[in-house]
């Protein structure tokens, strides 16, 4: 009898241990890399790095790439830098109407430039610049902390903590604060529209959309979005949000919520501050503290490069840039480093 309960008991725990290995194939599969602990230099991963030791930056410190065509505009913290893969242009206050340095984000308008700087809204065409602040305009706020282009051709402000959300027509500014409508919070941290004309927002205060109406707001008390602070939405061809926060980073359909941190996913940080498409199904995550990690969605098939595995020159990533040729241009706080 003591025989067959020891045999019924060993099957069991056989039966066990193969149920604990299958169910781990279904988790992310993370893929290794060249650990600089294996080899005396980091794996040569990143093609081209720029600082202001070897390039015409002028501060270490970047904010904002894009890219328009063959120039690449940086905002950085000393200055407005132009590159066209030969020569680098800064225009910053010493040398241009640029009321301050500190230049946030940048978007394009057709032939308009746009910067958000540390004080005010700043438009290049040509070598016309035009300063819009609170001193000559409606601009809730000087600090200028995101900016986007929706499909009517008008522009959308977000402003640090305090001034909310502005569009401009090219002429007046249409001001929104919690004061006036129902946007949830007035820090502004990223503007992207979707693929019907609506505009969403990333506050610390969750997401919210706009119709032109009516805000949508998601936060983490009425959906499972599983932080408060949202840094970043991308949105791809089938108006998923791909939403960057503090706890993570978020799938959203318009139905279903899920979430990769780092107790489910190859996350190694869940302090995210961008997502990039390179298509509906590979993104680009930077994050504040660990470098980047690319996610193939397809395949739950994550890789993670940082300083310590690669020769990315700096682990805090504060943009995601890549180019009709495919290569990542990452705003680092140490330059800019290209995959």
């Amino acid at each position: 009898m003591l025989k067959k309960i020891f045999f019924f008991y060993s099957i069991l725990s056989i039966l066990l241990i193969l149920s604990t290995l299958l169910s781990c194939t279904k988790e992310a599969n993370v893929e290794p890399l060249i650990n600089a602990e294996d080899s005396e230099e980091s794996a040569e991963i990143f093609t081209s790095i720029y600082t202001s030791s070897n390039s015409g930056l002028l501060d270490n410190l970047i904010h904002d790439i894009e890219l328009d065509g063959t120039l690449s505009k940086i905002a950085t913290k000393n200055g407005y830098t132009t590159f066209d893969g030969t020569s680098w242009e800064t225009l910053n206050s010493s040398n241009s109407a640029l009321r301050s340095d500190e230049i946030y984000c940048i978007k394009t308008q057709g032939a308009i430039t746009w910067l958000g700087s540390d004080d005010g809204l700043i438009k290049c065409e040509g070598s016309v610049i035009t300063v819009y602040n609170k001193s000559n305009s409606s601009l809730p706020l000087n600090k200028i902390r995101s900016l986007e282009v929706d499909l009517y051709n008008h522009l959308w402000v977000g402003t640090f903590n305090g001034g909310g959300l502005s569009k401009f027509d090219g002429t007046d500014f249409t001001v929104y604060t919690p004061g006036n409508s129902n946007l949830p919070n007035n820090s502004i941290s990223a503007i992207t529209k979707d693929n019907i004309g609506n505009i969403w927002i990333a506050s610390a205060n969750g997401i919210s959309k706009f119709d032109g109406s009516t805000f949508t707001n998601y936060k983490t008390t009425n959906t499972p979005l599983p932080n408060s602070n949202v840094y970043t939405i991308a949105i791809d061809n089938n108006n998923v949000k791909w939403i960057g926060s503090n706890g993570g980073l978020t799938r959203y359909d318009d139905i279903n919520w899920t979430t990769y941190n780092m107790e489910n996913s190859g996350l190694p940080l869940d302090l995210v501050r961008d997502v990039a498409l390179e298509s509906n199904t590979n993104l680009w995550i930077g994050m504040a503290g660990q470098g980047i990690v690319n996610f193939n969605y397809s395949t739950n098939t994550w890789k993670h490069f940082n300083s310590n595995n690669s020769n990315l020159q700096n682990n805090f990533i504060n943009k995601v840039s890549i180019g009709p040729d495919h290569k990542k241009w990452l705003s680092t706080e140490n330059g800019i480093t290209i995959k």
